[in-house]
């Protein structure tokens, strides 16, 4: 399944907004070509703008059927509140049209041609309680979102706490009495403390009992992982250890970075070879990934590559991102792109610029719409040095303004004969 579009009322910071996503196959007739990453969905904004909470209307739009009542799900402060004072308030609500695939329905079923559903929820708020509602929906939702082994309506979901659980303290089945599994694939989303699942709690048991997609596992992990690094599944006193620039490393000693980014995949890649169609290849599972400031500890390096290797290495799932990085921004065509917005009442707004950033320099996507910033310069840098010397130089101080050249011109040595008509 993939979510086609989104519709958000009374949300947090949004009163009314919508997002039309992309997806693996999407056409679009306004584009000569197609998008280089039409898997790709991008969110920029500033701190508080309401990524974030675009993450979580996703993913209890897509799953409201199975995370309302008894999942493990607790809701905090989603419903829209401008009056601290008030004692009713209007209820969220969340409109999803999802696209559906033969992997979400039953096997006598056949799929119709772009055969979606409209999801409909509520979120409803009492005092302090919120509660999730779902309401009649538009189109029959598939009787396997209910079921644990089915490979329908796969959503994994995640945070910016993406810590992996030590696997001493791990076990599946007090983490299934807490919560339903779809809503262990969210959780991290919801949960700031929420742990994932350590890979060496089910990869070495699959290196036996399925040795292919532990292969296919094995080289997703390389696929995505950069190219210092390569796993070999050596796995010895618990522990899976990797060849991380010409040393064995075991996963703990690794850096924050590294086992911040390479434990959130672990983790996906455990849904997916559990969601996966039988006889599937784990790459052809469609499913929606959310991930909360993909750039987290990141690299600038990889940074650069990040996106790219994700769409290509998982072709067939839906990723929704957000990001503060202008690396990662320039990585991805405008269409990819969705920015938050103020509006004049103080609500949010999720919009779509024509300004094309991609291949630009992280200077040049900075100083561009996405970002606006004025100069990536140090403000005190610009008040105390670059400011004097332009009001001097307006005034007609002569050196002044040479010496206002060369600031805005370091580290580079401005020729002082190219300005002597001006001076």
């Amino acid at each position: 399944m993939y979510v086609n579009s989104l519709k958000i009322k009374n949300l947090r910071c949004f009163r009314d907004a919508a997002i039309e996503l992309q997806y693996p196959g999407k056409i679009n007739a306004l584009r000569e070509t197609p998008l280089k990453f039409s898997n790709i969905n991008l969110l920029l904004g500033n701190n508080g703008s309401g990524k974030s909470s675009i993450l979580k209307a996703l993913a209890l739009a897509s799953l409201a059927p199975v995370l309302k009542g008894g999942s493990g799900l607790t809701l905090y402060r989603m419903v829209r509140n401008t009056d601290p004072t008030a004692k009713t308030f209007p209820d969220a609500e969340l409109f999803a049209e999802i696209l559906l695939h033969e992997q979400d329905l039953d096997k006598k079923e056949k799929l119709k041609k772009q055969q979606s559903i409209e999801m409909v929820s509520v979120i409803r708020r009492m005092g302090h309680i919120e509660e999730l509602e779902i309401l009649p929906s538009k189109g029959k939702v598939p009787f396997g979102i209910y079921e644990d082994d089915s490979p329908a309506f796969l959503v994994v979901g995640y945070g910016v706490n993406r810590k992996v659980e030590e696997t001493v303290n791990f076990g599946f089945t007090e983490k299934a009495r807490r919560r339903r599994l779809r809503y262990q694939r969210v959780a991290s989303l919801f949960e700031d403390n929420y742990g994932l699942i350590p890979l060496q709690s089910w990869l070495p048991e699959m290196q036996t009992s399925n040795p292919g997609r532990y292969k296919q596992v094995v080289n997703l992990l390389n696929r995505i992982s950069p190219d210092d690094m390569e796993f070999k599944g050596k796995f010895h006193e618990d522990e899976f250890y990797f060849d991380f620039r010409g040393t064995e490393t075991p996963f703990a000693s690794l850096s924050d970075g590294y086992r911040h980014f390479i434990g959130w995949i672990a983790d996906l890649l455990y849904h997916i070879c559990m969601g996966a169609p039988s006889g599937k290849k784990i790459v052809e599972s469609r499913g929606l990934v959310l991930v909360d400031e993909i750039d987290l500890l990141l690299h600038p390096e990889w940074q650069r590559t990040v996106l790219q290797s994700l769409s290509e290495s998982l072709p067939q799932l839906q990723f929704v991102f957000t990001t503060h990085s202008p690396i990662v921004a320039s990585s991805v065509e405008n269409e990819n792109i969705f920015v938050m917005e103020t509006d004049t009442d103080g609500s949010a707004l999720i919009k779509q610029y024509d300004e094309k950033i991609y291949g630009m320099t992280s200077e040049q996507v900075l100083l561009s719409s996405y970002f606006g910033l004025n100069t990536t310069r140090p403000e005190s840098y610009v008040q105390d040095e670059i400011e004097p010397l332009s009001d001097a130089a307006i005034k007609g101080d002569q050196e002044a303004a040479l010496k206002f050249m060369k600031k805005l011109s370091a580290p580079f040595e401005v020729d002082k004969s190219k300005f002597e008509d001006f001076l």
